[in-house]
């Protein structure tokens, strides 16, 4: 059996991840701390408050999003191609390496989603490269 202590440790770690996937500020944190990339004048920004799904006040960090972001933005928008025999995404006609798939969900977590999971892009990626397949 978990001591008193522990349990209340569990409970403190619990709440700490719960507040992390909801990309709040930690309690301690002042909330006008928001980084630079928040502000309200990047074009980033601005671009997802109009385009991607929201709920209390922070973008949805699903599949659904990452594909609005790489179906509707002029840098994704038909980009990507799946490619049924390889079992592969290809960028521009190269096949997306894990560095390549990696570099996407960076630049999307850096832009538009901070904290959507690799797992989401990389799923996105493969809907989108097929949804665009059948739009040649």
């Amino acid at each position: 059996m978990l001591s008193e202590k522990q349990v209340e440790a569990v409970e403190e770690t619990a709440a700490e991840l719960n507040r992390r996937r909801a990309q709040q500020p930690a309690p301690s944190e002042p909330a006008a701390a928001q980084p630079a990339q928040q502000s309200e004048d990047n074009p980033d920004r601005a671009w997802a408050k109009e385009n991607l799904r929201w709920r209390d006040g922070h973008a949805l960090l699903d599949i659904a999003n990452a594909m609005r972001v790489l179906d509707r933005h002029e840098e994704y928008k038909g980009r990507f191609r799946y490619n049924d025999d390889l079992g592969k995404v290809l960028d521009k006609g190269s096949i997306m390496l894990d560095w390549r798939i990696l570099e996407v969900c960076a630049d999307i977590q850096e832009r538009f989603m901070p904290g959507i999971s690799e797992t989401a892009v990389r799923g996105a990626l493969i809907v989108s490269g097929n949804r665009n397949n059948a739009k040649k």
